[in-house]
């Protein structure tokens, strides 16, 4: 077909085209919507958020009081040490509440036997463990130290709450009429110092506290005094003259640096009387450096003593004469 004949062919049907179509379609009764089909509908992400939302925000709110409560009790914030021979470890939350609590010695797991510290604040657990300590004689009258140790990331929690259980201490020993002497420190954390308090089974913070003693005196052999007790270990530094301010702080310091002097034991007074048997023995024994020597100077000495007697006889007998001729 030319072209021709296709341009006659698509005039001759536009010609034949109803031309009232759209006034047709305007006439047509319209039907109003109740609700959008998939077509109409618009913004379909942005009505389910708005859906949503408010559970969202519940579901926020609730995870953020059960992460908030989370770090509030259940995250160990500090660790507490309590050393006298009976090592114990207190772990606390940010609430000053124990989570967890553990002893680093045989001594130490025999105090906190059934012990029940949920829900109980360090200071009320300190008590109790006071109580048994006292009970079980590991501090009693004269013997009342006690280390006490302090680790928080935060160093000035860390050094609040080291005063005040130095100081609930106190008040609480006192009131049973003890004069406890508290060393406290605050303890760094060092991989180090808990590699050897685990090789010695011995705490962190009394390894911490030898390791300090070691400084001040380096003759000192941390095998030889890994054995001994808080007490012990202060009176050594005593007796080496060691200035402990240097390394540990303590209100009770005056009676750190003077002991309290131990009566010496008395010596028996025997009697001795006829009855007694002295024997040529006994007097041997006591005399083993008496030789000849000094038996001839004795003899010797007697003599001379002869001598002066009979001069003062003569010296008398001189002054009578004296006398007589005087009379006379």
């Amino acid at each position: 077909m030319k072209d021709n004949q296709i341009l006659d062919s698509l005039k001759r049907s536009a010609d034949r085209a109803p031309i009232d179509i759209l006034d047709g379609i305007k006439e047509e009764p319209r039907t109003k919507m109740l609700r959008h089909d998939e077509i109409t509908r618009q913004d379909t992400g942005m009505s389910i958020a708005r859906k949503f939302l408010p559970y969202a925000s519940v579901a926020a709110a609730f995870l953020f009081v059960l992460f908030g409560w989370q770090y509030q009790t259940r995250m160990p914030d500090s660790r507490i040490y309590f050393d006298v021979n009976p090592s114990i470890q207190f772990v606390t939350n940010r609430q000053d509440r124990v989570i967890d609590i553990k002893a680093n010695n045989e001594d130490g797991r025999q105090i906190i036997e059934n012990l029940d510290y949920k829900g109980m604040t360090i200071y009320q657990v300190t008590e109790e463990i006071l109580d048994r300590m006292m009970n079980e004689r590991y501090l009693e009258k004269d013997h009342e130290f006690l280390l006490l140790s302090v680790y928080n990331n935060n160093q000035e929690k860390a050094e609040q709450q080291k005063l005040d259980l130095d100081r609930r201490i106190h008040e609480y020993l006192q009131q049973g009429e003890f004069q406890p002497i508290v060393l406290s420190q605050k303890l760094d954390n060092t991989s180090t110092i808990e590699s050897y308090a685990k090789e010695f089974n011995i705490s962190t913070s009394k390894m911490t506290f030898i390791r300090n003693l070691i400084i001040l005196n380096p003759e000192f052999q941390t095998e030889d005094l890994v054995g001994l007790s808080i007490e012990e270990l202060v009176r050594l530094s005593q007796a080496m003259d060691l200035d402990l301010d240097k390394i540990i702080d303590s209100t009770d310091f005056e009676r750190i640096q003077t002991p309290q002097p131990e009566s010496a034991p008395s010596t028996p007074v025997q009697s001795v009387d006829d009855d007694d048997d002295f024997e040529d023995d006994d007097f041997e024994d006591n005399n083993d450096d008496y030789d000849e020597d000094d038996v001839e100077d004795d003899k010797d000495d007697v003599e001379d003593h002869k001598d002066d007697v009979e001069d003062d006889k003569d010296d008398v007998e001189d002054h009578k004469d004296d006398v007589e001729d005087d009379e006379d």
